[in-house]
């Protein structure tokens, strides 16, 4: 068994969007939390825009990861601007929608 499947990774592609692949759990929850303030930070600098997050190598995502996506979702509120997630997994889905906060994200798109 390969003990790094699960390990949480970010890259960025060339259009800016957050690719996120592995479990976003405790471990991983504060590596996301940084990468979303680092891309916060560049949109701000930038002039704005929303901050996209790919999720296709995402199955499963705990409360540090929903915190931290929450937080981020707020603060592009606050300044006009979206956190959209593409390629959201059904447990994801499924966390955002036991706890409520479905409709704090701009869902671009589903994966089964």
């Amino acid at each position: 068994m390969d003990s790094n499947k699960n390990f949480l990774t970010m890259a960025t592609a060339p259009d800016g969007t957050l690719i996120v692949a592995g479990d976003i759990d405790m471990a991983g929850g504060p590596i996301l939390e940084q990468a979303l303030l680092e891309r916060e930070s560049e949109l701000l600098v930038q002039g704005g825009g929303d901050i996209v997050v790919d999720l296709t190598g995402v199955d499963f995502m705990d409360s540090s990861g929903l915190r931290s996506m929450l937080a981020t979702a707020r603060s592009a509120a606050a300044r006009q601007a979206n956190l959209e997630l593409r390629s959201v997994g059904p447990q994801i889905i499924r966390l955002l929608e036991i706890t409520g906060t479905v409709d704090q994200f701009t869902i671009a798109s589903r994966r089964d």
